[in-house]
């Protein structure tokens, strides 16, 4: 077996999952088995040639792993911090790509395409869900708006031209995002059928049509299930509404039957209004005995002001006698 071949490439699994850590154990498994399916391949290939391409593979590897990415323009640490995981899952992912494995030296090239096609996916996505940006920001749009290209000494450049700002695109690169673009193209062509098992609960998510550009098949999907997450965010408060309501009507329904049994109504006797007759008349029957508290205010003023008279009467008399005095 090419064990020369494969060290490289587990160096660069091995890096993406220390910076990785929210892909299921399943995919970790599959790439390594997929190293050691190729490497058998490269086997047969002859030794002059499985010498340079282990020298063009461990290169490419070392730079991708050791170069910071050089980013324009720029952004906050955590946004850095996302673009250098898919930065390397793209690199990891055109190691077997047919292309490459015929023509080592084409790994810078394909490597820069595949995370110019992951950027255009994810920022056509963030429009998608985001109704502020312009319908105008396209998939064609973002494709001439992102730049990925490699420097002299093996560098990698990013560039978002005007005007996708640095706010755009520290919102526009999540965490979540970059995860399910990882899930989407890590299991070959079935990698919607993944994402949408993965992200769904084993569902289909409704109205979803496969097929057409990974980049734009990817935001559809995406924009399908933000749908789906405000339809279940509505429901959630209709419901959460509903309850509050039926337990306000209860509250006060039960305050309605304490006052009735108070005012002499029997238990039975309103059994049988309630089922039998129409409750609102019983309580139109009884309101006009309940309101307590509005009768006691007027003898409250009544005794005010006999209280205030009585005052008066003395005043006058103390008066009267101090000038029969005098």
């Amino acid at each position: 077996m090419g064990t020369d071949l494969i060290v490289p490439e587990i160096t660069l699994i091995n890096k993406l999952e220390e910076v990785e850590s929210s892909l299921p154990p399943a995919l970790w498994q599959q790439m390594r088995n997929d190293v050691a399916v190729y490497a058998e391949e490269d086997d047969k290939l002859p030794a002059p040639t499985r010498l340079k391409k282990r020298m063009l593979l461990s290169d490419f590897v070392n730079k991708a792993i050791s170069l910071p990415l050089e980013i324009e323009p720029e952004i906050n640490e955590q946004t850095q911090k996302q673009l250098y995981r898919l930065h390397l899952f793209c690199c990891q992912q055109i190691v077997h790509n047919p292309e490459v494995r015929r023509n080592p030296l084409v790994l810078g090239f394909r490597a820069l395409e595949e995370m110019h096609l992951a950027l255009v996916g994810i920022l056509t996505t963030f429009r998608l869900v985001h109704p502020e940006c312009p319908y105008s920001w396209n998939d064609s749009f973002f494709s001439g708006h992102i730049v990925t290209h490699k420097g002299p000494d093996g560098h990698t450049f990013i560039k978002f031209k005007h005007p996708l700002t640095a706010d755009i695109i520290n919102q526009a690169i999540t965490e979540e995002l970059i995860t399910d673009w990882m899930i989407y193209r890590a299991y070959d062509h079935n990698g919607i059928r993944t994402l949408t098992d993965v992200k769904n609960n084993l569902l289909d998510v409704p109205n979803f049509k496969r097929g057409g550009k990974p980049s734009a098949e990817f935001s559809r999907f995406e924009r399908k299930m933000q749908e789906q997450r405000n339809r279940k965010k509505v429901a959630q408060d209709d419901a959460l509404e509903l309850e509050l309501r039926k337990t306000l009507v209860q509250n006060v329904a039960q305050q309605a039957v304490e006052q009735l049994l108070a005012s002499g109504v029997s238990a039975m006797d309103l059994l049988n209004q309630a089922f039998n007759g129409d409750l609102s008349k019983l309580l139109e029957q009884k309101q006009p005995k309940e309101p307590i508290k509005l009768q006691e205010a007027p003898k409250l003023e009544k005794k005010k002001k006999i209280a205030k008279q009585d005052t008066s009467e003395i005043e006058n008399l103390i008066s009267s006698l101090l000038e029969d005095n005098t």
